[in-house]
């Protein structure tokens, strides 16, 4: 009888896996899931970021412009109230009162147009890119306007008052010419009116508005230029009293000379003495001649100087703002389109 064999054959042995392959090929793996997240990340972003540049320049810009654009009417109303005001005639404080509807409406503009500005801020990270750097010139160029015109509200009534009859400054104290017996009598009003018109003005200084720091800066100096001219002036005509008498005192010395026959040496230095206080006349001539017209032009020139603030530097600095304002905004609005066509 044929035994069968037992069959040898075995199935084949199942390979084991290589560790170090198995790993990286895990790893691939994952950097493919990264890479894809990565790429879907980055396109989400990039699609954010285009729907915020396309806000700020369609949105945001535009309500932006036309807050802006009611600040320059709030402030004249405010002006033009509280100007009708004082000539009613009233008080400042009674001036204050009757225009406070207007100054309100004015405060309300500002910050709602600062509001606009600060959405506009806020729609773009601050960086060095075409796009930062086009919006904080945008946003600086705002805020000086701002600024400017809350100085102009907010100081009003102290350079509106400077020169009105009864205000604190009461630098209409300054033209006292009429009022004078004499220069030296001038000379203490003018002071006398100097110094609260000067802390007005250096008050003044600390405004926002431009033109008001400015008009405030020249027109101490030239209080201070009266003050000057007004003392030599005032100086110039005591000495003058002193020269009559000195004159005075030669016609009784040259009287006497000639009852006593006087020598010639005598004669000559009486008449050397007589040279030299006419020459200390003509000086002092020259000193009140020169002083007198400097004080008459001072004054003169005041006028225009208080009527310059509004007439021409206030409507420059202005057209100045509106003249750059739209530009930056227009900066802008095309390096946002620059952005959102790459």
């Amino acid at each position: 009888m044929t035994m069968e064999q037992p069959d040898t054959t075995t199935a084949p042995a199942r390979r084991k896996r290589n560790p170090a392959l198995l790993i990286i090929g895990i790893a691939v793996a994952l950097l493919v899931i990264a890479a894809g997240t990565i790429v879907g990340v980055t396109h989400f972003a990039g699609e954010q970021r285009k729907e915020s540049l396309s806000l700020l320049k369609d949105d945001r810009l535009n309500a932006l412009s036309d807050a802006r654009a009611k600040v320059s009417p709030a402030v004249n109303a405010y002006l033009a109230a509280y100007k009708e005001a004082r000539n009613a005639p009233a008080s400042r404080a009674d001036a204050e009162k009757a225009s406070q509807k207007q100054r309100d409406e004015f405060r309300q503009a500002s910050d709602a147009a600062r509001a606009a500005l600060q959405d506009v801020k806020s729609s773009h990270g601050s960086g060095e890119d075409p796009v930062g750097v086009a919006l904080q010139q945008l946003v600086d160029s705002h805020e000086g306007y701002f600024d400017y015109m809350e100085g102009l509200v907010d100081s009003y009534p102290l350079f509106e008052g400077l020169f009105r009859e009864g205000d604190a400054a009461g630098c209409n104290g300054l033209f006292v010419g009429s009022k004078a017996a004499s220069l030296r009598e001038r000379q203490t009003l003018l002071a006398q009116a100097a110094g609260p018109c000067r802390k007005a003005a250096a008050d003044l200084k600390q405004s926002k508005n431009a033109a008001y720091v400015e008009f405030a800066r020249t027109f101490d100096n030239r209080v201070a230029e009266l003050e000057a001219h007004a003392e030599v002036t005032a100086k110039s005509e005591e000495s003058y009293t002193e020269f009559v008498r000195i004159k005075d005192e030669f016609e009784t010395k040259l009287d006497d000379a000639e009852a006593r026959n006087a020598s010639d040496e005598e004669y000559r230095k009486i008449a050397d003495e007589a040279k030299a206080v006419n020459a200390q006349i003509r000086a002092n001539r020259s000193e009140f001649d020169f002083a007198a017209d400097r004080y008459l032009d001072r004054v003169r020139e005041m006028p225009d100087l208080v009527g310059d603030v509004f007439s021409k530097n206030v409507a420059a600095d202005i057209k100045h703002f509106d003249a750059v304002i739209p530009l930056r905004v227009q900066v802008l609005k095309d390096v946002v389109d620059t952005e959102l066509v790459e």
